[in-house]
């Protein structure tokens, strides 16, 4: 059975057209929180498509990406202007110990083993080094999807034998508290509002893992009735949830 963590390299592509953009704003504060500059060696750890990484290339002259799925470092190879795409996991990052200033983690660092992943980030970054983790929030769709369509969603992230991740079972941020980390700190960052249309939104909707590890034959009928089901424009609410911290020492 398909890990709701491997899940997204099933549709790569519809994953990277569907997921929204990360904030510029909450990228620029993060960098300006840990005093990076543009010569600064980053990391974009669990680098999925390379939704964070084309932005990150845009502000620093050496970035690094690092992914497991191998269809989702495909699509990731394809960015121009990064240092260099490396299939690896946050458990063991195929870098030299102290070889960078900043590990940026988007929308992935609940599927992390923490412990274990906290301990070989701190190894790779310098003294003093940051680390910035990142999450999209959306959901709610105004005007609201059909009550037919949003059961639908709701038997399979109800289903028995989902497993959870970290952010629906534990307080993850706890393991910031036996880390080589200073305290995480949070950000306030506005929300911004994007406009979609049906076809985008289901897609969106079906690149979330707990729809994309139905097997195959209830994903495409599930697929099917959200299209039949979700039709017209909608406004969809991003929130952005930012965090920051560096090393002790």
């Amino acid at each position: 059975m398909t890990s709701r963590a491997s899940s997204f390299g099933r549709r790569a592509a519809e994953y990277d057209r569907s997921r929204p953009e990360y904030s510029p704003a909450a990228i620029d504060l993060a960098v300006a929180r840990l005093g990076l500059g543009a010569d600064s060696d980053v990391l974009d750890l669990g680098a999925g498509t390379g939704k964070l990484t084309r932005p990150l290339v845009e502000r620093f002259a050496r970035v690094t990406a690092v992914e497991p799925d191998p269809s989702m470092l495909a699509l990731l190879s394809q960015a121009p202007g990064f240092h260099s795409a490396l299939e690896g996991r946050a458990e063991a990052i195929p870098l030299d110990d102290r070889s960078v200033d900043a590990v940026f983690v988007g929308q992935a660092f609940h599927w992390f083993d923490i412990g274990p992943a906290l301990l070989e980030i701190a190894r790779v970054l310098r003294p003093r080094g940051g680390l910035v983790l990142i999450w999209n929030t959306w959901w709610e769709a105004d005007p609201p999807v059909p009550p037919a369509a949003a059961e639908l969603m709701k038997q399979a992230l109800e289903r028995p034998g989902l497993e959870p991740h970290s952010l629906e079972t534990d307080d993850w941020r706890s393991n910031f508290d036996t880390s080589p980390f200073e305290p995480l700190q949070e950000e306030k960052v506005e929300q911004e509002v994007v406009t979609l249309d049906a076809e985008r939104l289901v897609t969106l909707y079906l690149s979330t893992s707990s729809l994309g590890t139905l097997p195959r034959d209830e994903f495409e009928a599930m697929e099917k009735e959200l299209r039949e089901l979700i039709v017209g424009e909608y406004r969809l609410p991003i929130g952005t949830e930012l965090y920051w911290t560096r090393l002790t020492k």
